[in-house]
Parts: C-alpha cells; structure tokens; sequence
C-alpha cells in the first residue's frame, strides 16, 4: 500500500511540475515581450513605407558611390590555388569613404533634423 501512496504522491509532483513548467514559459514569453516594449520605448516612430523609402535612398547613396569609385585605388591580393588557378584572396576596401554628409542628406528627404540644445551648467 505504501508503494501506492508514494506512486500516487510523484504523479501529482510530476503534473506539479508540468504546470509550472508551463507557467514559467508563459512569463518567460511575457518577459522577452516587455524587454522588447522597453527597448523600443521613447524611439520615434517609422512606418514601414517610409522605412522602405530611407533603405532605398542609402542603398541608391553607396551605389552611387561604388560606381563612381576608381578600381585601381583597390589594394587587392591574388594566389594561386591548388588546381593552378588565380585567386583574388583578397580586396581591401578602406580607399573607399562614406562621408557623413552624404548620409545626413539622404536623412534631411524625410526628417527636419534639429540641432541639439546644449545645457549651459555654469
């Protein structure tokens, strides 16, 4: 009978847990949702549409770039392989510079940028 008992007694422990395995992953679930409702907490808005339009500016920004970059300013490494083929192992790419104007252009087509105000503490 004793056997019984304590049969009966880890099946209920079991289910126990069962339950609050569950539980915890509902709070985890919930936690991960307000982590990710704080993160995105006081950021100005953005619909998807103008989203798509910004990428779409930046991407047609660094084409522009790329294309009008001159090739032979490219450091570029070449090996050959083990069937006797030319390689290009490797293209450094540091020549080419983004300047930060050309960025802030393309983020003055759709934000009224304001300079920040500095505190004066003194």
């Amino acid at each position: 009978m004793y056997k019984e008992q304590l049969k009966t007694k880890v099946e209920a422990l079991e289910a126990n847990v069962e339950v609050k395995r569950d539980e915890l992953g509902v709070a985890m679930s919930e936690a991960q949702v307000a982590r990710e409702e704080l993160a995105n907490a006081g950021k100005p808005k953005l619909s998807a549409d103008r989203a798509s339009d910004l990428v779409d500016l930046l991407q047609g920004m660094f084409h522009d770039i790329l294309n009008d970059f001159d090739t032979s300013d490219l450091d570029v490494e070449f090996g050959i392989g083990y069937d006797n083929r030319i390689e290009l192992e490797n293209v450094d790419m540091s020549t080419i510079e983004v300047h930060s104007c050309d960025i802030e252009t393309v983020l003055e087509e759709f934000f009224a940028i304001e300079e920040d105000e500095e505190s004066d503490n003194s």
